[in-house]
């Protein structure tokens, strides 16, 4: 969302002024002789009342689906540009650039007021990469949990937003959701109220009753072993003290977790 509406506004403040600076152009070039009075004919055909029609549209066009959210601006718009398409009819007034050049300056003018009444996020080019991705941590980590999807990416809109304990609030979040996917795959019988540390526990059972006839299988045996230890070491660091309300955790500590997590999640994907 909000590189949507960054890129809105940013959009449609350069496109307003480009109009703008078109229009007083195009009267600075003709002195104001033409209509006297410091201003001139404006052709509706020529290229600086095309280039603001252009714009009306490319804005029209940013503001599609936020047109409830932008007050007058739209409306306003709309009628500049027709306007500007009924002058190139026969037996139509002529058209004055100061004329157009108000309806451009007092749509710009709304547009500051909307501006006011807005806050913006800037995200650093350090940080933009954590943001509304929502598979931050790989494909592999994306499709072997699902359930955790949405906590990783809130984890990274949450470090690139300067909120480093919701940051790992989220981590936690999806570590449980992992811890709960693997649980089921060890057939340990998982109930809603259970937490992280009783659905390691039964992991114990379902770890010593995989197989271990060949290289391959005590392989394996010893990665979800490896794997179950990780995690509760995971439990008592991270997620204990993430849900207690007086921890708090800084950026680079939350990015470290993060990137943590990050390789740890990936390496139980492959399980």
């Amino acid at each position: 969302m909000l590189d949507c509406w960054g890129y809105l506004y940013v959009g449609t403040g350069t496109a307003l002024a480009y109009a703008e600076t078109a229009l007083e152009q195009q009267r600075a070039r003709t002195g104001g002789e033409l209509a006297g009075h410091g201003t001139s004919t404006l052709d509706p055909n020529e290229q600086a009342a095309l280039l603001v029609e252009h714009k009306c549209d490319e804005i029209l066009h940013l503001m599609d689906g936020y047109l409830h959210e932008l007050g007058p601006i739209p409306t306003n718009l709309e009628l500049l540009k027709a306007k500007l398409q009924q002058s190139r009819k026969p037996h139509q007034l002529k058209l004055f650039t100061n004329d157009i050049l108000d309806d451009v300056r007092r749509i710009k003018n709304d547009f500051l007021v909307l501006l006011e009444q807005r806050k913006f996020y800037y995200i650093g080019p350090g940080l933009s990469r954590f943001y509304g991705q929502p598979i931050l941590f790989g494909e592999a980590v994306a499709a072997k949990f699902k359930e955790a999807r949405m906590d990783v990416e809130h984890a990274g809109n949450c470090l690139a937003l300067g909120e480093p304990t919701a940051c790992v609030f989220h981590l936690m979040r999806a570590m449980e959701s992992v811890v709960r996917k693997l649980g089921e795959r060890l057939k340990v019988t998982i109930n809603p109220k259970d937490t992280w540390g009783i659905i390691l526990k039964n992991m114990d059972k379902g770890i010593e009753a995989l197989p271990e006839k060949n290289k391959r299988e005590k392989r394996k045996k010893e990665q979800w072993s490896e794997c179950r230890a990780n995690l509760w070491h995971v439990k008592q660091a991270w997620r204990d003290n993430s849900m207690h309300a007086k921890i708090t955790y800084s950026d680079r500590e939350a990015r470290e977790i993060l990137e943590r997590v990050r390789s740890f999640m990936q390496h139980l994907a492959t399980l």
